[in-house]
C-alpha cells in the first residue's frame, strides 16, 4: 500500500507551473500592457500635433500642408513605415478617406472641407505576452482639427440665410424657405449675391417673375439643389434664366460654424447723454435699457452718436416720430442683447456707419442670440435709412422692404436666419468686402 506522501508527489510542480503562468501574466500586463498604454498616449499626442501643424500650414495657404502634418508625425516617431505604424492625413471632404483600408472617418465633421483629420495606427512588439500568443499590440488614434483661412464673412455674399432646415411651409416657390424674394420691383445686388445654408427644396424661392433680380459680380450660392427662380404657374425661368447659381457649397454647421462676437465691455459701462444746445444731443457708447433714452426722444430729437459700441438691452423700434435725426456716421456698432427684436420704419434720417477699428470693425448691428429663440428684424428702407456695414443677426428672421415710392439703398451685408425681401420699389444693396467684418485665421482641435 502506497503511503499518502507517495500519492502527493509531483503536486508541487503543478502549483509551480500555474504560479509561473500567473507571474508571466502579471509581468506581461505590467511590461507589455504599460508599453501599449504609453504608446497610445504618445500616438495621440503625435496625431494632435500633426493635425495642428497641418492645419496651420493649410490656413497659411501652403499647398503641401499634408507634408507638414506627416513631418510632425515622423518627428514624434510615426513615419508611416507600415511595419511599425501607418499614418493617414486627409481633408474631411477628400474622397480618398472613403477607401476601405482607412480605419476611421471624420465622424460629425465628415464631408466638411474645413476640417483636417490625422489617423495613426501603431504596432507594438510584445515581450512577455508572446507566451500567450500576442506577438503585437495595436493602437488606433485620431485627431480632427478645424481650419479657417479667414477673410470676409461668408465669402462675398450680400444676403446670407444660415437656417440649415427651413420648414418649407409654403412649398417649393411659395415661401417659408431660407430666402424668399417677392414683390413688384427691381432688386439689384452689386458686388455680392445670396448664400443659402440649406439643402431643402425651399432654400431659395422666387415664386414669380414680377421681381427683376439683377446680380452684378455674384450669384446664388447654395448648400443644395434648392434654387427656384421661375414663375410658379408657367414654369418660365425668371430673368431669362441668367442668374448665376452654384449648389455645391459646403453647409455651415449651426451653431458651430457661426462666429458670434463676444459681448462688448460697454455692456458694463453707464452711457451718457450730453446736451449740445437746442434740440441737439450727443450720446456716448455704453449700456442702454432703451435706445435712445426716453428723455432725449421726448424733448430733443437730433441725436449724434460718439464712435464706439452701444449695448442695448431692449427691443429696437424706430418709427417716424422717434427722432428727427440719428447720426451714427462717426463709426458705431449697436450690440442688441439676446431676446430682443428690431424694427426700423422711419421717415427721418437714420445714418449708421459701422465701427472702423477694434473687435467690432465693420459691424454696424450685432444681434446676440441662439437658434432656440429666433427673433424678428425688419428694415423698411427709403431715402431716410442709410446703413453702411454688416448687419449680423444670424438668429433673426430678417425682412427687407423697399418703401412705396423711393429707392432703398444699403451699403451693407445682411446675415440672418431666414430672409424675406419684398417691396414695390427698387432695392439696391452694394456689397464691398473691404467694409465687412473679417474672420481671423483660426485652427482648433475638435477630437
Amino acid at each position: 500500500m502506497k503511503s499518502k506522501k507517495s500519492l502527493e508527489r509531483g503536486q508541487a510542480l503543478v502549483v509551480i507551473a500555474l504560479a509561473i503562468a500567473v507571474l508571466f501574466g502579471f509581468t506581461a500586463l505590467a511590461i507589455d500592457g504599460s508599453a501599449k498604454f504609453s504608446d497610445r498616449r504618445h500616438a495621440q499626442n503625435a496625431a494632435d500635433t500633426a493635425a495642428l501643424a497641418g492645419a496651420l500650414a493649410f490656413v497659411n495657404n501652403d499647398p503641401n500642408w499634408d507634408l507638414d502634418a506627416r513631418g510632425r508625425a515622423s518627428d514624434n516617431g510615426y513615419t508611416g513605415s507600415l511595419v511599425n505604424d501607418q499614418v493617414w492625413v486627409f481633408q474631411c471632404n477628400d474622397p480618398a478617406r472613403l477607401d476601405p483600408d482607412v480605419p476611421l472617418n471624420c465622424g460629425a465633421y465628415e464631408g466638411n472641407e474645413n476640417y483636417i483629420e490625422v489617423i495613426i495606427l501603431s504596432h507594438i512588439d510584445t515581450t512577455f505576452a508572446r507566451v500567450f500568443g500576442w506577438n503585437q499590440f495595436h493602437n488606433l488614434v485620431q485627431a480632427v482639427v478645424l481650419t479657417n483661412k479667414g477673410g470676409p464673412l461668408f465669402n462675398g455674399a450680400a444676403f446670407i440665410s444660415v437656417d440649415p432646415d427651413p420648414n418649407c411651409g409654403g412649398g417649393n416657390g411659395n415661401g417659408g424657405g431660407s430666402v424668399d424674394v417677392s414683390g413688384n420691383s427691381t432688386i439689384t445686388l452689386n458686388g455680392g449675391g445670396f448664400f443659402v445654408n440649406s439643402d431643402e427644396t425651399c432654400g431659395y424661392s422666387q415664386p414669380n417673375c414680377s421681381v427683376t433680380l439683377v446680380i452684378n459680380g455674384g450669384g446664388i450660392l447654395s448648400a443644395g439643389s434648392n434654387i427656384y427662380v421661375q414663375d410658379k404657374v408657367t414654369g418660365t425661368a425668371c430673368n431669362g434664366g441668367g442668374i448665376p447659381t452654384d449648389n455645391t457649397q459646403i453647409q455651415y454647421e449651426v451653431p458651430g460654424g457661426i462666429f458670434m462676437p463676444k459681448e462688448p465691455d460697454e455692456c458694463g459701462v453707464t452711457a451718457q447723454a450730453i446736451p449740445l444746445g437746442g434740440n441737439n444731443w450727443r450720446i456716448t457708447p455704453g449700456y442702454y435699457t432703451d435706445f435712445p433714452q426716453a428723455g432725449i426722444i421726448n424733448n430733443h430729437k437730433n441725436i449724434y452718436m460718439d464712435p464706439g459700441v452701444y449695448c442695448v438691452d431692449d427691443n429696437l423700434s424706430w418709427g417716424g416720430s422717434t427722432f428727427d435725426l440719428l447720426d451714427g456716421t462717426s463709426g458705431v456698432t449697436i450690440y442688441l442683447k439676446s431676446g430682443h427684436d428690431m424694427s426700423f420704419t422711419t421717415n427721418s434720417p437714420i445714418l449708421l456707419n459701422a465701427s472702423n477699428s477694434g473687435d467690432y470693425e465693420n459691424y454696424v448691428i450685432i444681434q446676440a442670440g441662439n437658434m432656440n429663440s429666433i427673433q424678428t428684424c425688419k428694415f423698411t428702407g427709403g431715402q431716410y435709412l442709410e446703413i453702411n456695414g454688416t448687419v449680423f443677426a444670424p438668429y433673426c428672421d430678417i425682412t427687407i422692404n423697399g418703401d412705396g415710392s423711393t429707392l432703398s439703398e444699403f451699403n451693407a451685408q445682411f446675415i440672418g436666419w431666414d430672409l424675406k425681401i419684398d417691396g414695390n420699389s427698387a432695392i439696391k444693396v452694394n456689397y464691398d468686402p473691404d467694409y465687412t467684418p473679417k474672420i481671423k485665421r483660426k485652427i482648433g482641435l475638435m477630437k
